[in-house]
């Protein structure tokens, strides 16, 4: 009986003090104290949970810092009432993302409150078609869809309070001179030069950002002269451009962190944090989601073989290329992103098996919920989920015609520096960009305007 005192007294006694110690880790412990007893108690929960919240938390770049965005707002004039709304943004999630990017970029250079951009869909049966029934304003989803509007606004608010977002022209519904809006087609404002022509859909580069907020109101001017004009005033940007900035030529505070104000939606990072975890189990890896990628672990790449508005090069080209990386680099594990056909995707897992060299899929990574969530995601959704997971692989490889390649490879670039230089020498002459971490291969320039229009 005694024994049993003794043993409930202790009990008792080691449970007073957990909790103790874990009000001072929560609550009083600093420095090396803390971050003891942090990795003591992480211990005892589930390793998965653990991984997704450090993954969920913890971004490659670090903390957001927002001084050059606070620089460009503070500058800029702002007019009350004056609204700026932008046509719908089709294409795959790089465009979709500069392209509401570039709405926002244009209402703070003319100093306008904004209504975002809706995502259009590109067609479930041609994923060639990016615009389907595109006759008339375009209609989409909301930038929800693929992004966390929630951090959106509140990295807005705190570094851009100047500039004012409206969720939609309802909230304009006793202002009917709003449905008759001056139009604006950047092409066509007065005294702007295109630097690059990126395509239809993806717009044209122009040569002198800084000048299009003062070109912009020129025209307006014209057109409703200031004196006699009456507010709210809309101005609606049609089509709306993917890549119209040269956001390269931003300053290194601005270029570095305007795209990571759009960041992508929660539950699609909480999906590729899980990949990323039964990846490394698949793979015996040790990836820590808190620090930076380690070089020897897996490879990222990108086969570019489905139907696309942009003619890539042939399987057959970019499977070898990437197999050449592969071993050159002296790797054994290949992380495949969305945007191959399951026939080639089976065939490059063939051809690598000859080499020992493993390919895996997100597909092969998920299970239950996690695998019915991504069964259920559009095929642009699908990239996101990999733009995240390719975001931390070890080395990464792609395209220079693909947006999502130079959205990977530039968002590395500036989490993780340029530190030297990747092996590429088996690539003869087909080398667009490279880094130690990431590396574009493609022909005679191609890519270098995308390069230019990216805030990744």
């Amino acid at each position: 009986m005694l024994d049993q005192f003794r043993l409930v007294h202790y009990l008792r006694f080691f449970a007073g003090a957990l909790v103790v110690t874990w009000i001072i880790v929560q609550f009083g412990g600093t420095g090396d104290q803390h971050d003891q007893y942090a990795d003591l108690f992480r211990q005892f929960r589930d390793q998965r949970k653990v991984f997704i919240s450090d993954f969920l938390n913890h971004d490659i770049s670090g903390a957001y810092v927002g001084d050059g965005l606070s620089d460009l707002c503070s500058a800029k004039k702002w007019t009350p009432g004056l609204i700026l709304t932008c046509d719908a943004v089709p294409g795959g999630m790089a465009d979709v993302k500069n392209g509401i990017l570039t709405c926002i970029r244009v209402a703070i250079e003319i100093g306008a409150e904004v209504i975002l951009p809706d995502i259009m869909l590109r067609s479930t049966m041609d994923l060639s078609i990016i615009a389907p029934h595109d006759n008339g304003p375009r209609r989409g989803l909301p930038p929800s869809h693929f992004f966390d509007t929630e951090y959106l606004m509140g990295t807005l608010g705190e570094f851009c309070p100047e500039l004012k977002i409206h969720n939609s022209l309802n909230d304009f519904f006793d202002e009917p001179s709003l449905l008759e809006p001056a139009k604006l087609d950047i092409y066509k404002v007065p005294g702007v030069k295109i630097a690059a022509n990126l395509g239809k859909s993806a717009g044209k580069l122009v040569s002198e950002g800084d000048k299009l907020g003062k070109q912009i109101h020129a025209m307006l001017n014209k057109k409703s002269p200031p004196k006699t004009r009456r507010y709210p005033f809309r101005v609606d940007l049609r089509p709306t451009p993917s890549y119209v900035m040269p956001a390269f030529a931003d300053q290194p505070p601005l270029r570095r962190y305007f795209g990571r104000m759009l960041r992508v939606r929660k539950d699609l990072r909480a999906l590729a944090a899980t990949v990323l975890f039964n990846l490394q189990k698949a793979f015996d890896l040790q990836i820590d989601p808190r620090k930076g990628i380690d070089i020897d672990a897996f490879v990222g790449v990108e086969l570019r073989t489905q139907p696309d508005p942009l003619r890539f090069p042939d399987y057959t080209e970019q499977a070898s290329d990437a197999l050449s990386f592969v071993v050159a680099n002296n790797l054994s594990q290949i992380y495949l992103t969305e945007g191959a056909t399951k026939e080639n995707i089976t065939s490059f897992t063939e051809r690598c098996r000859d080499f020992n060299i493993a390919v895996i899929t997100k597909e092969d990574l998920v299970e239950g919920a996690d695998a019915a969530l991504l069964a259920s995601l559009s095929y642009d959704e699908r990239f996101l989920v990999d733009y995240e997971v390719a975001l931390r692989a070890g080395l990464f490889m792609g395209n220079a015609q693909s947006s999502f390649t130079w959205s990977v490879g530039l968002r590395r670039e500036f989490a993780f520096g340029e530190a030297g230089s990747s092996n590429s020498s088996h690539l003869n002459g087909t080398l667009r960009w490279h880094n130690q971490y990431s590396t574009i291969y493609g022909k005679n320039f191609i890519g270098d305007d995308l390069r230019r229009a990216i805030w990744p």
